[in-house]
């Protein structure tokens, strides 16, 4: 019988949603690429910071790394990470590398196995005493929302807090949903020695704070030090 959240997690890891042909070829594009791709990050001038899941949003002398993608990339002109990676997979990193990481609503788009995963390889490629900044969809919110509230300012507000639940874990192809409690023991189970819930543009390591206003109504903050 499973004692660790951790192990509990790995054996309820939700299927996703995709149908058996995107999900096997999603699956050997992203093997192809780490086989074929995988590489070191950039060293920049100055600390080592990595935007994890940079998406469109590029910190100048930060390392923003993202998914291979490539159809992404001849897609969107804005999706330009100078660092690609599979985030659930080994990095090509060595330990004790960067000075800080930030990932902000990421990890709610992988397994909780996954999670752990990324969580560990953040552990291993910070250096002692350096932060992880963590944001996600704050399940709770949207669990408690009220109908006239607006969580999301790109989005109306949900007409119930069934729908607002639905959108949280399910839409925008989500995998896994998060509170504090859970991400605040997982984070420690990995090895994190200080985890702590933080709000909105606050934080210990004021390079990290590069929170999106858009996203703050709806978010989870989450900081962890090695």
């Amino acid at each position: 019988m499973a004692n660790s959240l951790i192990e509990r997690l790995e054996r309820r890891d939700y299927e996703s949603s995709s149908t058996v042909f995107q999900t096997v070829f999603y699956s050997l594009e992203r093997t192809i690429c780490h086989a074929v791709l995988r590489r070191s990050p950039p060293t920049m001038d100055g600390p080592q910071l990595l935007n994890l899941g940079c998406g469109p949003h590029n910190y100048p002398g930060w390392v923003n790394a993202d998914d291979y993608a490539p159809k992404r990339r001849l897609r969107e002109r804005s999706f330009r990470p100078n660092w690609n990676l599979d985030v659930t997979r080994a990095w090509k990193c060595p330990d004790n590398h960067w000075d800080g990481i930030f990932t902000e609503h990421v990890i709610e788009h992988i397994s909780y196995s996954e999670a752990v995963k990324v969580f560990r390889e953040c552990l291993r490629t910070l250096k002692p005493d350096a932060w992880l900044r963590i944001s996600v969809p704050d399940a709770v919110k949207y669990a408690r929302h009220g109908s006239d509230e607006q969580l999301c300012l790109d989005a109306p507000p949900f007409p119930s807090p069934a729908l607002a639940i639905s959108f949280a874990t399910q839409m925008h192809f989500h995998r896994s949903a998060w509170d504090a409690t859970l991400m605040t023991q997982v984070l420690r189970e990995v090895g994190f020695s200080d985890v702590r819930t933080v709000s909105y543009q606050v934080g210990a390591d004021p390079r990290l704070i590069k929170d999106d206003v858009d996203k703050a109504r709806e978010s989870l903050y989450v900081e962890a030090r090695k």
